[in-house]
C-alpha cells in the first residue's frame, strides 16, 4: 500500500491539478444561468491547450462567472480557445 501511495504522489507531481472556483460545463448544464461574457485564452509550448484554458478560465474568475462553456478551440500556433462565462445561482 506504501508503494502504490508514492507512485500516486510522484505522479501527481508531474502535472499539477489547480483549483478554479468556475466550473467547466456544458451548455445544456447551464441553461438557468446567466451569460454575461466571452472569454478567449492563449497557450503556446508543449501544453498549449492547458494553458489555454487556464488563461481563459483566469478570466472568468476575474469577471465572477461560476461556469465556462467551451465555443471553439484553434490548435494552431499559438493555441487559442473561446468561451461563454454564466453566473449561475446555487
Amino acid at each position: 500500500m506504501l508503494i502504490s501511495l508514492m507512485l500516486t504522489a510522484c505522479s501527481s507531481m508531474d502535472e499539477p491539478e489547480l483549483y478554479h472556483r468556475i466550473n467547466e460545463a456544458y451548455d445544456f448544464e447551464v441553461t438557468h444561468c446567466d451569460s454575461f461574457a466571452m472569454v478567449t485564452g492563449i497557450g503556446r509550448g508543449e501544453r498549449a491547450l492547458r494553458n489555454a484554458k487556464v488563461n481563459a478560465m483566469n478570466h472568468g474568475e476575474e469577471l465572477g462567472g461560476t461556469h465556462i462553456v467551451w465555443l471553439q478551440t484553434d490548435h494552431g500556433d499559438p493555441t487559442k480557445v473561446v468561451a461563454v462565462i454564466y453566473k449561475c445561482l446555487q
